[in-house]
């Protein structure tokens, strides 16, 4: 294990377990269980490391993406959690609130999961550029969706939480998808320049 992954595991390890201690002490079953899958989820992606090689830079975007889940569920910012601030209004005629902090972290981790999806498939493939830049939007697309079959269960199984409606929902896919084409396309540029 290099010095930056043993970093890594305990700057990931450490806001994991003070958030876990804060949200206990909330009674937050919401944000505990939210803790517990992303700790699953970084056990997988660490015990396959050997296999996967994920560059040690794509790993702490990760872990990065855990941490501001976890600040937009535990942070208040004037009176409401840091997901509903809106730091960019914007004037539209639907209504809905745009861009909230949920919705950029939204971006940002579908651009992760198209960044790791793109880091697997250059390694095990021959698809042309256009090819691995599809499977990969589609494959963050996934990813995203699987993210909001969580909170969806999440709704139905634990009183008073606070993921949104269908609204919610329908814009974290759009903005899903804009993240992913953007991991995507800044997938192929890195791996490109630096092949």
């Amino acid at each position: 294990m290099t010095t930056s992954r043993i970093i890594l595991a305990l700057f990931t390890a450490g806001y994991l377990i003070a958030a876990a201690v804060y949200f206990t002490s909330l009674g937050n079953t919401e944000f505990l269980g939210y803790i517990g899958a992303v700790t699953v989820l970084l056990l997988i992606v660490a015990c396959t490391l050997h296999y996967t090689c994920f560059p040690d830079w794509l790993l702490w975007l990760l872990s990065l993406l855990m941490l501001l889940h976890i600040l937009g569920g535990g942070l208040m910012v004037g009176g409401d959690v840091l997901y509903n601030y809106v730091p960019l209004p914007i004037e539209n005629p639907t209504g809905l609130t745009f861009i909230k902090v949920d919705q950029i972290v939204h971006t940002y981790g579908s651009a992760v999961a198209a960044l790791f999806v793109y880091s697997f498939l250059r390694r095990r493939t021959d698809f042309s550029w256009l090819s691995m830049l599809l499977i990969t939007v589609l494959a963050a697309c996934g990813i995203g969706a699987i993210n909001e079959i969580i909170e969806f269960t999440t709704t139905l199984t634990v009183e008073d939480v606070n993921v949104g409606g269908y609204y919610n929902t329908a814009v974290d896919l759009v903005v899903n998808l804009v993240g992913a084409i953007i991991g995507a396309a800044l997938g192929l540029w890195f791996w490109k320049r630096t092949a």
